[in-house]
């Protein structure tokens, strides 16, 4: 159990950044989940229990079932803006498996194939679209950024936290995840720490794996 003051909810499709503000909460200290793999459509009661349980919540099922916990006064929104035909290309390339095999389908509904290219950015415009009326309503809840321009700074006034410093005093650097990219470019480096990952994780756990890599994140090791 957390003991943060807000909740944390990324508006924003997978592929929008989502995996960088994830670790940028985590350096913060937020407990965060998503993509649960667990959830099925229907499952509210599972959905408000692990609302208690974290303080940061993105992917999916979060960015689509934002709207159950928007009365929550302890709940404020990172909207995750995104150009769309950039976030196609990686949503297309990257996320999941194609036809119906990706996680998000049950809220999509639409197989991924390049043939429903449009049918897809329909949807995101749509998805953005139906939270218009909330941001316009409660501006001081949300953050609205693209995730190339999200500082350190630009955070932490938001979340009211302090900015991260590593152990020399040096403001932490901001992480950029993109797990496509760094398995192509650095495949002998990724396969190394996968299999150490796997070696490790059934001996100390998840949680004491991600508190390893973000301290070795945070300083730069």
């Amino acid at each position: 159990m957390s003991f943060k003051k807000f909740k944390v909810i990324v508006i924003g499709l997978p592929k929008t950044g989502t995996s960088t503000i994830t670790v940028m909460l985590r350096i913060l200290g937020y407990q965060v989940t998503g993509p649960d793999i667990h959830f099925e459509i229907g499952k509210t009661p599972y959905l408000k229990k692990q609302f208690e349980i974290f303080d940061g919540f993105q992917d999916y099922p979060w960015c689509f079932e934002w709207w159950r916990f928007r009365e929550d006064d302890r709940v404020l929104f990172i909207e995750l803006k995104r150009e769309k035909a950039a976030w196609w290309r990686s949503f297309y390339d990257s996320y999941g498996g194609k036809d119906t095999n990706y996680l998000s389908y049950p809220y999509f509904k639409i197989a991924k194939s390049k043939e429903n290219q449009e049918a897809f950015l329909g949807f995101f415009e749509q998805y953005y679209d139906h939270f218009v009326s909330y941001k316009k309503e409660h501006p001081e809840k949300v953050l609205s950024v693209d995730i190339k321009n999200l500082s350190w700074q630009d955070l932490c006034v938001f979340l009211n936290e302090p900015i991260p410093k590593n152990l020399w005093g040096q403001i932490v650097k901001k992480p950029h995840v993109n797990q496509l990219n760094y398995q192509q470019g650095q495949k002998k480096k990724y396969l190394l720490i996968k299999r150490i990952r796997n070696f490790w994780i059934p001996i100390i756990g998840v949680k004491r794996w991600q508190k390893l890599m973000l301290f070795l994140r945070k300083n730069g090791i």
